[in-house]
Formats: C-alpha cells, structure tokens, sequence
C-alpha cells in the first residue's frame, strides 16, 4: 500500500507519506484508517510527503470528494509536499477546493518550507 501514516501525539502531528503509483482505492483507505484511528484528533496539523510519488491514478472526482469529506478541524494547518509537476498540482486542486470547508492547507515543493509553515523545527 503507497500510503501510510504516523501520529505524533506529543507534537500533535499528523505525517502522511505517498509513494509509489497512488490509487483512489489507497487515497479512500488511508483516510478512513487515519478518521478511526483512536490515536487521530481532528485539531492535529498534517504533513503530506508525496516526495516519493511516482504515478497518480486518482481522477479529480476522488479530489472533490475527498475534499468535502474533511475530518481535520477547519483552521488546522496543513502542509503537503510534492516536487513532481503531476502531484503538486493534484494537491493544489485539493486544497483548493478543501477551503469551501474551511480546511487551511498549503502546497510546497520544499520539506524545510512545509516544516516552516507548520511551526515545526527541522532535524
């Protein structure tokens, strides 16, 4: 499976990575094992590494319904990463249209600038 993620209660953290050729069968998956996690609290920020991304089979459907299907607290900060042409803009299209539910996230082509947003320190 090209997607996993950690939680980082003492930080209040959510890390998701994405690697490999993504599906909407993985992108459905991760997001309803991270929602009934016990661990998940919707007011944790996230970061998103689709560093490693190597193929994108989601269409723009499984994008608009995963964005109005948000289980992050509005305001929450949230950082994707993603330095291929394809992934950064699949993850623009994402956070725009997640802010119709007041999801606050942002799109780097850098860690070290996501890290930065998210008040996190490097290392």
């Amino acid at each position: 499976m090209p997607a996993s993620y950690t939680i980082d209660s003492d930080r209040k953290l959510v890390v998701t990575r994405i690697w490999g050729a993504a599906t909407e069968d993985d992108i459905y998956d991760h997001g309803q094992r991270l929602r009934n996690d016990p661990q998940f609290r919707p007011n944790f920020r996230q970061l998103v590494d689709m560093t490693e991304l190597t193929e994108i089979r989601v269409g723009s459907g499984v994008i608009r319904d995963a964005s109005r299907n948000q289980f992050f607290s509005p305001g929450v900060r949230r950082a994707v990463v993603a330095n291929s042409e394809a992934a950064f803009g699949m993850a623009r299209m994402y956070a725009i249209a997640s802010e119709e539910t007041g999801q606050t996230i942002q799109v780097f082509r850098d860690m070290s600038a996501a890290e930065a947003w998210l008040n996190l320190e490097s290392g």
